[in-house]
């Protein structure tokens, strides 16, 4: 059981390692988290082939499932993280944050030259209020 859930565990710590290396715009910050998950691949795998080696549970139908399971997790594992290297989401969010504040400075210019130029030219009956914005007709 201790063999089986160390596996287990050593997988768990992998999964919850890999929404911060997403996340992560730093190589050497990814190269780090990269090497605890090695680290607890190896655990998972050191666990599983212990189980194997056990005689009352190798070839048991569940160890081969939890074998075959986790080496389609470390194949996903391994494309998640080279995805995470090109490092396009951390990215895609830095140029739209910077192309939006440099829009909604460019929108505020536009509706400030928009308000100065009512105010220079009022009409006849309009209350425009005492901080500048149009008020409703009557």
């Amino acid at each position: 059981m201790l063999l089986a859930f160390g596996a287990e565990t050593a997988a768990l710590r992998i999964q919850a390692l890999l929404a911060p290396h997403i996340a992560e715009e730093s190589d050497k910050k990814m190269d780090e988290l990269e090497a605890v998950m090695a680290k607890e691949d190896q655990e998972a795998h050191n666990d599983l082939d212990r189980l194997a080696a056990l005689q009352n549970v190798s070839g048991d139908p569940d160890l081969e499932t939890a074998s075959s399971s986790y080496a389609r997790f470390s194949k996903v594992r391994t494309q998640i993280l080279a995805l995470s290297h090109e490092n396009t989401n951390v990215r895609s969010v830095a140029v739209s944050l910077g192309q939006k504040r440099k829009v909604m400075l460019l929108c505020q210019g536009a509706l400030d030259a928009l308000q100065q130029a009512i105010l220079a030219e009022p009409l006849p009956g309009v209350d425009y209020g005492r901080f500048g914005r149009p008020a409703t007709l009557p």
